[in-house]
Protein backbone atom coordinates (compact mmCIF):
# COMPACT_ATOMS: atom_id res chain seq x y z
CA UNK A 1 0.00 0.00 0.00
CA UNK A 2 2.72 2.46 0.82
CA UNK A 3 4.28 1.54 -2.78
CA UNK A 4 0.96 2.48 -4.30
CA UNK A 5 0.85 5.84 -2.56
CA UNK A 6 4.50 7.19 -3.65
CA UNK A 7 3.32 5.60 -6.78
CA UNK A 8 0.64 8.03 -7.13
CA UNK A 9 2.52 11.04 -5.65
CA UNK A 10 5.45 10.30 -8.11
CA UNK A 11 2.81 10.02 -11.04
CA UNK A 12 1.76 13.66 -9.39
CA UNK A 13 5.25 14.72 -9.99
CA UNK A 14 5.62 15.08 -13.52
CA UNK A 15 3.13 17.93 -12.89
CA UNK A 16 4.76 19.35 -9.62
CA UNK A 17 7.83 20.00 -8.02
CA UNK A 18 9.72 17.12 -6.11
CA UNK A 19 11.94 18.44 -3.38
CA UNK A 20 14.09 15.10 -4.06
CA UNK A 21 15.27 12.98 -6.89
CA UNK A 22 13.07 9.98 -6.85
CA UNK A 23 16.02 7.62 -8.58
CA UNK A 24 15.58 4.18 -6.62
CA UNK A 25 11.98 4.29 -8.42
CA UNK A 26 12.75 5.87 -11.89
CA UNK A 27 15.72 3.17 -12.36
CA UNK A 28 12.95 0.18 -11.32
CA UNK A 29 10.40 1.64 -13.84
CA UNK A 30 12.91 2.14 -16.61
CA UNK A 31 14.03 -1.72 -15.78
CA UNK A 32 10.59 -2.82 -15.79
CA UNK A 33 10.02 -1.81 -19.01
CA UNK A 34 11.36 -4.77 -20.40
CA UNK A 35 12.05 -5.71 -24.04
CA UNK A 36 8.42 -6.26 -24.91
CA UNK A 37 8.03 -2.86 -24.96
CA UNK A 38 11.54 -1.51 -26.15
CA UNK A 39 12.43 -4.04 -28.94
CA UNK A 40 9.69 -3.23 -31.48
CA UNK A 41 8.05 0.31 -29.85
CA UNK A 42 6.79 2.00 -32.54
CA UNK A 43 7.31 5.36 -31.39
CA UNK A 44 11.05 5.27 -32.45
CA UNK A 45 11.15 7.25 -36.02
CA UNK A 46 12.94 4.85 -38.79
CA UNK A 47 14.65 5.34 -41.74
CA UNK A 48 13.22 3.33 -44.71
CA UNK A 49 15.40 1.13 -47.61
CA UNK A 50 14.17 -0.63 -50.19
CA UNK A 51 11.32 -3.09 -50.79
CA UNK A 52 9.21 -1.32 -47.91
CA UNK A 53 11.51 -2.07 -45.00
CA UNK A 54 12.47 0.41 -42.53
CA UNK A 55 14.34 0.39 -39.57
CA UNK A 56 15.35 2.77 -36.58
CA UNK A 57 17.10 2.75 -32.73
CA UNK A 58 17.29 4.74 -30.40
CA UNK A 59 19.60 5.75 -26.59
CA UNK A 60 16.85 6.37 -24.00
CA UNK A 61 18.99 6.65 -21.14
CA UNK A 62 20.98 5.21 -18.79
CA UNK A 63 19.98 3.94 -15.38
CA UNK A 64 20.47 5.90 -13.46
CA UNK A 65 20.20 9.46 -14.83
CA UNK A 66 19.40 13.19 -13.75
CA UNK A 67 19.17 15.53 -16.73
CA UNK A 68 22.31 14.38 -18.52
CA UNK A 69 24.34 13.27 -15.44
CA UNK A 70 25.41 9.80 -14.43
CA UNK A 71 27.58 8.48 -11.66
CA UNK A 72 30.37 6.41 -11.91
CA UNK A 73 28.93 3.12 -11.11
CA UNK A 74 26.11 3.31 -13.40
CA UNK A 75 23.98 0.49 -14.03
CA UNK A 76 24.18 0.90 -18.25
CA UNK A 77 22.22 2.11 -20.77
CA UNK A 78 18.59 1.68 -21.73
CA UNK A 79 17.74 1.77 -25.88
CA UNK A 80 15.21 0.44 -27.93
CA UNK A 81 14.66 -0.72 -31.27
CA UNK A 82 11.71 -0.47 -34.48
CA UNK A 83 11.21 -1.64 -37.56
CA UNK A 84 8.87 -1.61 -40.29
CA UNK A 85 8.12 -4.49 -43.08
CA UNK A 86 5.64 -6.11 -45.24
CA UNK A 87 5.64 -10.28 -44.93
CA UNK A 88 4.61 -10.02 -49.11
CA UNK A 89 5.37 -7.54 -51.27
CA UNK A 90 5.48 -7.00 -55.26
CA UNK A 91 9.19 -6.70 -56.44
CA UNK A 92 8.65 -6.45 -60.72
CA UNK A 93 6.19 -9.11 -61.35
CA UNK A 94 6.92 -11.28 -58.59
CA UNK A 95 5.15 -12.13 -55.20
CA UNK A 96 7.69 -12.14 -52.43
CA UNK A 97 8.03 -13.10 -49.67
CA UNK A 98 9.97 -12.05 -46.62
CA UNK A 99 12.06 -15.31 -45.42
CA UNK A 100 15.05 -13.77 -42.91
CA UNK A 101 15.76 -10.05 -41.10
CA UNK A 102 18.68 -9.48 -38.47
CA UNK A 103 19.98 -7.11 -36.81
CA UNK A 104 23.86 -6.68 -36.32
CA UNK A 105 24.99 -3.52 -34.32
CA UNK A 106 27.31 -2.24 -32.00
CA UNK A 107 26.89 0.15 -28.70
CA UNK A 108 30.21 1.94 -28.83
CA UNK A 109 31.27 4.43 -25.49
CA UNK A 110 34.17 6.68 -25.48
CA UNK A 111 35.80 8.49 -22.45
CA UNK A 112 38.50 10.30 -23.01
CA UNK A 113 40.90 8.72 -24.89
CA UNK A 114 39.55 4.72 -24.19
CA UNK A 115 37.45 3.33 -27.04
CA UNK A 116 34.95 0.06 -26.44
CA UNK A 117 32.10 -1.69 -27.88
CA UNK A 118 29.22 -3.84 -26.56
CA UNK A 119 27.41 -6.49 -29.52
CA UNK A 120 24.07 -5.64 -29.32
CA UNK A 121 20.91 -8.28 -29.60
CA UNK A 122 17.48 -7.49 -30.49
CA UNK A 123 16.48 -9.28 -26.81
CA UNK A 124 18.23 -7.22 -24.04
CA UNK A 125 17.23 -3.49 -23.14
CA UNK A 126 19.99 -3.00 -21.10
CA UNK A 127 23.28 -3.05 -22.10
CA UNK A 128 26.24 -2.86 -19.44
CA UNK A 129 28.79 0.19 -19.24
CA UNK A 130 32.08 -1.56 -20.08
CA UNK A 131 34.59 0.83 -18.31
CA UNK A 132 36.23 0.01 -15.09
CA UNK A 133 33.97 2.33 -12.68
CA UNK A 134 37.77 2.89 -11.50
CA UNK A 135 38.16 5.07 -14.36
CA UNK A 136 35.27 6.94 -14.56
CA UNK A 137 35.96 7.96 -11.13
CA UNK A 138 38.64 10.13 -12.13
CA UNK A 139 36.24 12.07 -14.43
CA UNK A 140 36.76 15.94 -13.07
CA UNK A 141 32.52 16.55 -13.40
CA UNK A 142 32.63 17.81 -16.88
CA UNK A 143 33.81 15.46 -18.61
CA UNK A 144 31.07 13.33 -21.30
CA UNK A 145 31.28 9.46 -21.38
CA UNK A 146 29.64 9.11 -25.35
CA UNK A 147 27.62 6.50 -26.48
CA UNK A 148 26.86 5.37 -30.24
CA UNK A 149 24.88 2.99 -31.37
CA UNK A 150 25.06 1.91 -35.19
CA UNK A 151 24.90 -0.91 -37.36
CA UNK A 152 22.55 -2.60 -39.96
CA UNK A 153 19.28 -3.96 -40.31
CA UNK A 154 19.26 -6.85 -42.95
CA UNK A 155 16.13 -7.90 -44.78
CA UNK A 156 16.14 -10.48 -47.74
CA UNK A 157 13.01 -11.53 -49.61
CA UNK A 158 12.72 -14.90 -51.21
CA UNK A 159 10.56 -15.07 -55.04
CA UNK A 160 9.60 -18.02 -56.15
CA UNK A 161 9.25 -18.03 -59.82
CA UNK A 162 7.36 -21.00 -61.33
CA UNK A 163 6.19 -24.55 -59.82
CA UNK A 164 9.84 -25.78 -59.48
CA UNK A 165 10.66 -24.16 -56.43
CA UNK A 166 13.00 -22.01 -57.69
CA UNK A 167 13.03 -18.58 -56.73
CA UNK A 168 15.11 -14.79 -56.92
CA UNK A 169 15.83 -13.60 -53.79
CA UNK A 170 16.18 -9.96 -53.26
CA UNK A 171 18.07 -8.22 -49.87
CA UNK A 172 17.65 -4.60 -48.02
CA UNK A 173 20.54 -2.96 -45.71
CA UNK A 174 19.36 -0.13 -43.78
CA UNK A 175 22.13 1.61 -41.27
CA UNK A 176 20.84 2.62 -37.99
CA UNK A 177 22.17 5.33 -35.86
CA UNK A 178 21.62 7.12 -33.03
CA UNK A 179 24.09 9.35 -30.18
CA UNK A 180 24.21 10.89 -26.72
CA UNK A 181 26.75 12.27 -24.09
CA UNK A 182 26.63 11.81 -20.38
CA UNK A 183 28.43 14.28 -17.83
CA UNK A 184 30.13 11.50 -15.37
CA UNK A 185 30.15 12.99 -12.15
CA UNK A 186 32.24 11.31 -9.04
CA UNK A 187 34.16 11.49 -5.72
CA UNK A 188 32.98 13.20 -2.70
CA UNK A 189 32.45 16.78 -1.67
CA UNK A 190 35.07 18.41 0.01
CA UNK A 191 34.65 21.00 2.67
CA UNK A 192 36.64 24.28 3.62
CA UNK A 193 35.30 26.66 6.08
CA UNK A 194 35.41 30.34 5.43
CA UNK A 195 33.75 31.74 8.76
CA UNK A 196 35.71 31.16 11.35
CA UNK A 197 38.23 30.18 9.77
CA UNK A 198 40.35 29.69 13.50
CA UNK A 199 37.30 27.80 15.05
CA UNK A 200 36.00 30.94 17.32
CA UNK A 201 34.67 34.09 17.26
CA UNK A 202 32.67 36.78 18.84
CA UNK A 203 29.49 36.11 20.61
CA UNK A 204 27.31 38.59 18.56
CA UNK A 205 28.48 37.93 14.80
CA UNK A 206 27.89 33.77 14.82
CA UNK A 207 28.88 32.36 11.16
CA UNK A 208 29.44 29.00 9.72
CA UNK A 209 29.57 29.43 6.37
CA UNK A 210 31.33 27.04 4.22
CA UNK A 211 32.77 26.24 0.82
CA UNK A 212 31.91 23.31 -0.93
CA UNK A 213 33.95 22.00 -3.68
CA UNK A 214 32.51 18.83 -5.65
CA UNK A 215 32.64 17.29 -8.93
CA UNK A 216 28.83 16.43 -8.18
CA UNK A 217 25.70 18.28 -8.32
CA UNK A 218 24.58 18.92 -5.40
CA UNK A 219 21.38 20.14 -4.96
CA UNK A 220 20.76 20.95 -0.58
CA UNK A 221 22.20 21.62 2.31
CA UNK A 222 21.10 20.92 5.86
CA UNK A 223 22.57 22.36 8.65
CA UNK A 224 22.39 21.06 12.35
CA UNK A 225 24.29 22.30 16.15
CA UNK A 226 24.44 20.72 18.78
CA UNK A 227 22.74 17.80 17.45
CA UNK A 228 19.06 19.70 16.17
CA UNK A 229 18.95 20.70 12.82
CA UNK A 230 18.60 24.49 12.66
CA UNK A 231 18.58 25.56 8.86
CA UNK A 232 18.49 24.34 5.49
CA UNK A 233 18.52 25.15 2.12
CA UNK A 234 17.65 24.39 -1.25
CA UNK A 235 18.96 25.45 -5.27
CA UNK A 236 17.16 22.81 -7.45
CA UNK A 237 14.11 20.38 -7.18
CA UNK A 238 13.06 17.71 -9.83
CA UNK A 239 9.96 16.62 -12.04
CA UNK A 240 10.07 13.30 -13.71
CA UNK A 241 9.45 13.19 -16.98
CA UNK A 242 7.45 10.70 -19.74
CA UNK A 243 8.53 10.24 -22.71
CA UNK A 244 6.56 8.27 -26.03
CA UNK A 245 8.41 4.93 -25.40
CA UNK A 246 7.07 4.84 -22.05
CA UNK A 247 10.50 5.47 -20.29
CA UNK A 248 10.88 7.79 -17.17
CA UNK A 249 13.51 10.75 -16.99
CA UNK A 250 14.26 12.81 -14.21
CA UNK A 251 14.10 16.54 -14.79
CA UNK A 252 16.02 19.44 -12.78
CA UNK A 253 14.87 22.57 -12.11
CA UNK A 254 16.25 25.72 -10.67
CA UNK A 255 15.10 26.77 -7.22
CA UNK A 256 15.53 28.85 -4.13
CA UNK A 257 14.23 27.51 -0.84
CA UNK A 258 15.88 28.76 2.43
CA UNK A 259 15.76 28.68 5.75
CA UNK A 260 17.60 30.67 8.20
CA UNK A 261 20.60 29.94 5.59
CA UNK A 262 21.38 30.86 1.80
CA UNK A 263 23.45 28.87 -0.83
CA UNK A 264 25.00 29.51 -4.07
CA UNK A 265 26.40 27.63 -7.14
CA UNK A 266 29.22 28.43 -9.12
CA UNK A 267 30.06 26.37 -11.96
CA UNK A 268 33.79 26.18 -12.80
CA UNK A 269 36.50 23.68 -13.63
CA UNK A 270 39.52 24.34 -11.27
CA UNK A 271 42.06 22.97 -9.42
CA UNK A 272 41.92 23.91 -5.61
CA UNK A 273 45.15 21.86 -4.09
CA UNK A 274 46.56 24.94 -1.90
CA UNK A 275 42.43 24.59 -0.09
CA UNK A 276 42.19 20.71 -0.13
CA UNK A 277 43.62 17.92 -0.52
CA UNK A 278 42.45 16.13 -3.51
CA UNK A 279 44.33 15.96 -7.16
CA UNK A 280 41.54 15.96 -9.16
CA UNK A 281 40.11 19.64 -10.20
CA UNK A 282 36.48 20.26 -9.20
CA UNK A 283 33.72 21.22 -10.91
CA UNK A 284 31.14 23.07 -8.55
CA UNK A 285 31.58 25.61 -6.14
CA UNK A 286 28.52 26.23 -3.52
CA UNK A 287 28.88 28.65 -0.89
CA UNK A 288 26.64 28.24 2.13
CA UNK A 289 26.36 30.58 4.76
CA UNK A 290 24.58 30.30 8.04
CA UNK A 291 23.78 32.56 10.39
CA UNK A 292 23.33 31.80 14.35
CA UNK A 293 22.54 32.72 17.98
CA UNK A 294 24.07 31.16 20.95
CA UNK A 295 26.94 31.26 23.16
CA UNK A 296 29.71 28.88 24.51
CA UNK A 297 31.26 25.72 22.46
CA UNK A 298 28.37 24.12 19.83
CA UNK A 299 28.97 21.73 17.42
CA UNK A 300 28.26 22.44 13.91
CA UNK A 301 27.39 20.07 10.99
CA UNK A 302 26.57 20.59 7.52
CA UNK A 303 24.96 17.95 5.47
CA UNK A 304 24.96 18.60 1.78
CA UNK A 305 23.41 15.96 -0.78
CA UNK A 306 24.14 15.15 -4.14
CA UNK A 307 22.03 14.46 -7.53
CA UNK A 308 21.93 10.76 -6.99
CA UNK A 309 21.21 11.15 -3.27
CA UNK A 310 24.89 10.76 -1.51
CA UNK A 311 25.30 12.47 1.22
CA UNK A 312 28.67 14.65 2.56
CA UNK A 313 28.70 15.50 5.82
CA UNK A 314 31.40 17.86 7.40
CA UNK A 315 31.65 18.58 11.41
CA UNK A 316 33.59 20.31 13.94
CA UNK A 317 33.01 22.59 17.06
CA UNK A 318 32.93 26.34 17.28
CA UNK A 319 33.44 28.37 20.05
CA UNK A 320 31.47 31.50 20.67
CA UNK A 321 32.62 33.73 22.84
CA UNK A 322 32.75 37.40 24.45
CA UNK A 323 35.97 39.51 24.84
CA UNK A 324 37.55 39.95 28.39
CA UNK A 325 39.75 42.49 29.82
CA UNK A 326 41.52 42.27 33.14
CA UNK A 327 39.06 39.50 33.87
CA UNK A 328 35.73 41.01 33.43
CA UNK A 329 33.63 40.57 29.90
CA UNK A 330 31.89 43.18 27.79
CA UNK A 331 29.15 42.91 29.63
CA UNK A 332 30.02 43.22 32.90
CA UNK A 333 30.17 39.63 34.58
CA UNK A 334 33.39 37.94 35.73
CA UNK A 335 35.20 35.78 33.07
CA UNK A 336 34.40 32.41 32.97
CA UNK A 337 35.62 29.46 31.37
CA UNK A 338 37.70 29.64 28.12
CA UNK A 339 34.98 27.99 25.97
CA UNK A 340 32.96 30.66 26.66
CA UNK A 341 35.11 33.83 27.36
CA UNK A 342 38.10 34.63 25.66
CA UNK A 343 41.24 35.25 27.63
CA UNK A 344 42.49 39.10 27.36
CA UNK A 345 45.73 40.63 28.43
CA UNK A 346 45.71 42.48 31.09
CA UNK A 347 46.04 46.42 30.64
CA UNK A 348 47.35 49.19 33.15
CA UNK A 349 45.38 52.10 31.67
CA UNK A 350 41.58 51.04 31.46
CA UNK A 351 40.78 51.22 27.53
CA UNK A 352 37.30 50.43 25.95
CA UNK A 353 37.31 47.14 24.46
CA UNK A 354 36.75 47.85 20.54
CA UNK A 355 36.46 45.21 17.86
CA UNK A 356 36.46 45.06 14.27
CA UNK A 357 34.54 42.50 11.78
CA UNK A 358 35.56 41.86 8.57
CA UNK A 359 32.16 42.14 5.97
CA UNK A 360 30.91 38.78 4.31
CA UNK A 361 32.53 39.68 0.73
CA UNK A 362 35.96 41.20 2.42
CA UNK A 363 35.99 37.70 4.01
CA UNK A 364 35.51 35.85 0.73
CA UNK A 365 38.03 38.64 -1.14
CA UNK A 366 41.01 37.92 1.77
CA UNK A 367 39.75 34.16 1.31
CA UNK A 368 40.33 34.26 -2.79
CA UNK A 369 43.48 36.17 -2.75
CA UNK A 370 45.13 34.04 -0.31
CA UNK A 371 44.22 30.75 -2.42
CA UNK A 372 45.33 32.42 -5.55
CA UNK A 373 48.22 33.18 -3.56
CA UNK A 374 48.81 29.64 -2.44
CA UNK A 375 48.23 28.65 -5.93
CA UNK A 376 50.73 30.42 -8.01
CA UNK A 377 53.26 29.61 -4.74
CA UNK A 378 52.31 25.66 -5.05
CA UNK A 379 52.88 26.20 -9.40
CA UNK A 380 56.13 28.06 -8.30
CA UNK A 381 57.62 25.73 -6.50
CA UNK A 382 56.33 22.24 -8.28
CA UNK A 383 58.40 23.99 -11.53
CA UNK A 384 61.44 24.91 -9.83
CA UNK A 385 61.98 20.84 -8.58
Amino acid sequence: MIREIFLLLLILGFCIALEDPPVEEVVQHNQGLGAEKLMGNATINVSFGSYATGAGVRIITVLPAVDNRIPPDAEGVLWGWNEEYEDEINISEYTCYISNRSLQANMYFEFRNENMSVGLSGINPIINIPFDVELLETANGTENLTVILEGNYFYAYECPVGGNGTGITYESSISVYDRSEFIVEPGKANFFLVRPVIGEQWYQNNHFDTLVFSRKSIYKSEISMDGNETAYARIYDFSVLKDPMGAWHIIVNETQNFSNASMENYEISYWANPVVKEDNPFSHLYEVNYTYDGWGPHWMNITVTDFFLGEHTYAREILSRKITRQGVSETGEPAGSEEYYRPGEPELEKTEITHYLLPSNEIIMVFLVASLWMFWHYSKSGKSR
